[in-house]
Formats: structure tokens, C-alpha cells, sequence
């Protein structure tokens, strides 16, 4: 049977014909709120004045990068980035070391190790309110024995309100540092791993020399996705300070909630929130470059 160029291009075309409805749906569904809202982010428009949305041009994003709170919630969301995502690699890291070997329990302990992961911010965030509470959560307890007072407010001293933040994102997000982690470990050649051995190398020398090298790609990439993650951060920040006491943790996405809907000015809000765009991708970009080079170079 001769297959003739119009039936050949039928055959082609027919997958993509079934893929079209939900591809188009689904980009309706994406890009109209991201258009939609870039354009509000050049215009004056407000909750409180429904009806008006005078153009404004870049005033929204002049306002923003010249605004002292943005200076702020960088700096506050910088150091939650970089504080949860240190923590939770180096965590991540030494339980999947530990947990590398067979043991009697061993799926057991890999179990209660991923569980906080499987629970959503909000109830996180909720449980740890309770923990921290002054005087009677099991935190300020625990700090007792070391002479902090029963009464002292985590949530609620400048000074440690954004440890707790990042002891919450640790404690709720190390399993995924644990799980990728261990899944690059049991990946990794014997051949190698033996051969550093007969060599004489000590664990410390093995792991410096030759599983972080080796896990490398995989460990960027970890470090990629949970930063964008802690980045954009919203949920427990809101639910456990609120971005406060004061500002000390008002991150970018909580100066982008605040402008919406506690100033109702929805064009400087979109504005904040295309600048956290802007950041997450340049971040994610310098990774991926990071990875490709890496991989250029191996």
C-alpha cells in the first residue's frame, strides 16, 4: 500500500490533534492570569476603586524597588532562603549517609523520616503555633532547661522570630533533601566506591572526593527546586508572624499580600509579584547553567 503525502501528514498530525483541546486549555488557563496581571501591574487599579485604573507606566515597579520595605523583604527572604535550604541540605545529607546501609527497621525509620512531608504547610504551621506558644507550647519548654524562660515569645522577639520560621520549613521539608539525596546515593557505581576503599581513602575522604563530586548534578538540582520553593514562601510565614513582629519577617510574597489586600492596590502588588518572577527565574537560570556546565564539563 502506498502511503501518499497527505496520508502521511494525517498520520502526524492525528496525535496532535488530540492533544490540542486540553494543551489550549491549559494554556488558557496559565497565561491569561499572567497577562492579565502584567497588565494591571502598569496601571493605578485598586480594590478600593473598582471602577478606576488610571495607566501608570513603571511608577508600581519604580515604587517598589525604591520602597525601604523591599530592600527589607529581600534581605528577609534571602536569609530564609538561604537558612532553610543550608539546613535542610545538610540534614537531608547526613540522614541519607546514616540510612545508606541495611539495617533491621530500615524501611520503618525511611517512613517516619518522609511523614512531614506528606502534611500540608497550614496544618505544619498550625502545630508549631501551639509548640511555640509562651508558657505552655513543648519548645519554650525545652529551652527552659537551657535558661531561656518559659515565657518567651519565638514567634514574637525580632530576634528570633525568622529562626523559628526556618526551624518550621526545616523540619517540614528535610525529608525531600533526604529522599533525593538517598535516591542519588543507592544510584551511585560500587565499582567506584570499592576502588576508594582499596585505595585506602578514609569516609571523610571518600565523600569529599568522590560522592559529593559524583552527586553533584543531582544535589543543584535539589538545591534549585527548594530554593525557588523557599523563595516564594507564603503560607507558614503567614500563618505563624504574619511577616511580623514589626517587618523582621515580611518576605517579598508577604510585601506582595500586604499591598493587595491590606492596601488594597492591586497594580503595586502585581508589580512585587512579576519582581519575584523576575528573581525566581533568574536564580533558576544560574542553576541550570551551573548544571549544564557541569555536565559539559564531565
Amino acid at each position: 500500500m502506498v502511503i501518499t503525502p497527505s496520508r502521511r501528514r494525517r498520520r502526524f498530525m492525528t496525535p496532535y490533534l488530540f492533544v490540542a483541546p486540553s494543551l489550549v486549555l491549559t494554556l488558557i488557563v496559565m497565561l491569561y492570569p499572567l497577562a492579565y496581571s502584567l497588565g494591571v501591574s502598569f496601571t493605578g487599579y485598586s480594590l478600593s476603586r473598582p471602577g478606576e485604573a488610571p495607566l501608570v507606566g513603571l511608577a508600581n515597579y519604580l515604587w517598589a524597588i525604591t520602597n525601604p520595605s523591599f530592600a527589607l523583604s529581600i534581605w528577609n527572604t534571602i536569609v530564609y532562603t538561604v537558612g532553610s535550604v543550608t539546613l535542610e541540605f545538610l540534614l537531608g545529607l547526613g540522614f541519607a549517609l546514616l540510612l545508606n546501609t541495611e539495617f533491621p527497621g530500615q524501611g520503618i525509620v525511611r517512613t517516619i523520616l518522609m511523614l512531614p512531608l506528606f502534611l500540608t504547610p497550614s496544618i505544619v504551621s498550625l502545630v508549631f503555633l501551639f509548640m511555640y506558644y509562651p508558657g505552655e507550647g513543648v519548645l519554650p519548654w525545652l529551652a527552659s532547661f537551657f535558661g531561656v524562660p518559659k515565657a518567651f515569645p519565638f514567634l514574637g522577639d525580632p530576634r528570633t522570630a525568622m529562626l523559628s520560621l526556618i526551624v518550621v520549613d526545616v523540619w517540614r521539608t528535610t525529608p525531600f533533601m533526604f529522599l533525593v539525596l538517598l535516591a542519588g546515593l543507592q544510584s551511585l557505581p560500587h565499582e567506584v566506591m570499592e576502588a576508594a576503599a582499596i585505595d585506602g581513602a578514609s569516609a571523610w575522604q571518600t565523600l569529599r572526593h568522590v560522592t559529593l563530586p559524583l552527586l553533584s548534578p543531582l544535589i543543584l538540582v535539589a538545591l534549585t527546586i527548594r530554593g525557588m520553593d523557599a523563595f516564594r514562601e507564603f503560607d507558614t510565614i503567614y500563618l505563624l508572624t504574619a511577616g511580623g513582629p514589626g517587618q523582621a519577617t515580611e518576605v517579598i510574597s508577604m510585601l506582595a499580600y500586604n499591598a493587595a489586600f491590606r492596601y488594597f492596590d492591586l497594580g503595586r502588588a502585581s508589580a512585587i509579584a512579576y519582581i519575584i518572577l523576575v528573581l525566581v527565574l533568574a536564580f533558576s537560570f544560574f542553576f541550570v547553567k551551573k548544571l549544564r556546565d557541569m555536565q559539559v564539563s564531565g
